[in-house]
């Protein structure tokens, strides 16, 4: 063979090495969003110090998830995974952030889909309580509304729009936990939320859009939020896609606003396509402590 041929022979070689690492890395870059990503759960593990928790809820455990946008791409298995693995960190408070089902208006849920997620509701197991609040795709009709608010109720979920709740534990002390509607097709009421609310306590709010923090008075302690879905599709550089209404100032992740901590979920669902990079489904675990 010639210094020439031998010369053409590398440079296929080198480019066919080239095109089959290309096709490689698009390979798993294509299953990561489509397969992985939707489908692997990160449970973030967080300790929340603050002097305000009363003792006797010193240790306790609450368990917040958000988005599950059920019988679009959500099915049973991928719920039943996410039931589990919420039993599996014992919590003591569960907290769903609203966005049941995907467009459920567009594509009602059949009576056996209501009573597949009933029961798979059912399951999630705390002692102090379960509560939920309603997401922009819960709120798309007054038929929606309905047949959301009586699957919480069936699942032993409590409903809290607008108003607030004492959780005790054992004895006379309490903590506050807000519910309020969704800035998307809903209608916060702020002073109804916080009504008797005093300063001093120990208060949980549950936003479904995490925007609104910036509304909220000094009260609040903590704010739990989701609806962005972290981006759901995340760039290096140029960080998420897209956004959505109400949640363009807080993305994701751990925010401190006018001295509020504002935690939001990634979501465990997917919306439009079901596809995920880099903004995995989030199931958050926080133990209280009062620092003592």
């Amino acid at each position: 063979m010639t210094v020439q041929g031998e010369d053409m022979k590398i440079k296929i070689v080198r480019w066919l090495s080239v095109i089959l690492v290309t096709m490689t890395l698009l390979t798993a870059l294509i299953y990561e969003m489509t397969v992985w990503g939707p489908r692997r759960i990160n449970v973030e593990i967080v300790t929340l110090i603050d002097s305000s928790i009363p003792l006797s809820f010193e240790g306790v455990k609450v368990v917040f998830f958000s988005d599950a946008h059920y019988n679009k791409y959500m099915n049973r298995d991928r719920f039943l995974n996410v039931v589990t693995r919420i039993n599996q960190l014992d919590p003591d408070i569960v907290i769903f952030g609203g966005d049941l089902f995907d467009h459920p208006s567009v594509e009602y849920p059949t009576t056996d889909i209501q009573d597949e997620l009933t029961g798979l509701l059912s399951m999630i197991q705390a002692p102090l309580g379960k509560y939920a609040v309603f997401g922009n795709h819960d709120l798309e009709s007054p038929r929606t509304i309905q047949m959301i608010s009586n699957i919480f109720q069936a699942s032993g979920f409590e409903l809290l729009v607008n108003q607030n709740v004492p959780i005790y534990n054992k004895s006379e002390s309490f903590i506050r936990l807000v519910g309020l509607d969704s800035q998307l097709l809903g209608n916060p009421d702020i002073n109804s939320a916080y009504a008797g609310i005093i300063d001093g306590e120990f208060v949980i709010t549950v936003s479904h859009t995490p925007d609104i923090i910036d509304e909220l008075p000094a009260l609040t302690s903590w704010v739990l939020a989701g609806h962005s879905h972290g981006g759901q599709i995340r760039l290096p550089i140029f960080n998420e896609l897209y956004t959505v209404p109400y949640a363009r100032n807080y993305v994701s992740g751990e925010h401190i606003v006018n001295g509020i901590r504002l935690y939001i979920s990634n979501g465990i669902g997917t919306t439009r396509w079901d596809i995920r990079l880099m903004a995995d489904p989030q199931i958050h675990s926080y133990t209280l402590s009062s620092g003592r």
